[in-house]
């Protein structure tokens, strides 16, 4: 009997063990899903400002106030959630004012690639 608990408990530390390197490969796995934007955010600064989007959206203090703020944008939304709300911003809030956004393609990515890159100012280290 002392020879069964002694493999069964084997078998178990196994199957902890391999169990947290398959999360550790999977939690690996996730930044670089996270990079999967084919966009250029230096473009997609260019796409914001030739569609006009600071008429209503401010960024850094700069902009219109008629839509959100979206000098950290990049920290509250994903790239699946933008490439859903920019080309039908009223399909899950009809009353949305936003207008959508009438690019595709590559300026769509670009654009995605710039909103996700702004993370809201970073202040300097106090001492």
């Amino acid at each position: 009997m002392k020879g069964v608990k002694v493999v069964v408990f084997g078998l178990l530390a196994v199957l902890v063990v391999s169990g947290a390197v398959s999360l550790r490969a999977t939690e690996q796995a996730k930044p670089a899903q996270k990079s999967a934007v084919k966009g250029n955010p230096i473009n997609g600064k260019d796409i914001f400002a030739a569609q006009r989007c600071s008429l209503c959206h401010t960024i850094d203090g700069s902009g219109g106030v008629l839509g959100p703020d979206l000098t950290a944008v990049g920290t509250r939304r994903n790239a699946a959630w933008l490439y859903d709300y920019l080309p039908k911003p009223q399909a899950n809030k009809p009353e949305n004012k936003m207008p959508p956004v009438a690019v595709k393609g590559q300026d769509l990515d670009d654009l995605v690639a710039y909103l996700l890159s702004l993370k809201g100012k970073t202040r300097p280290p106090s001492h």
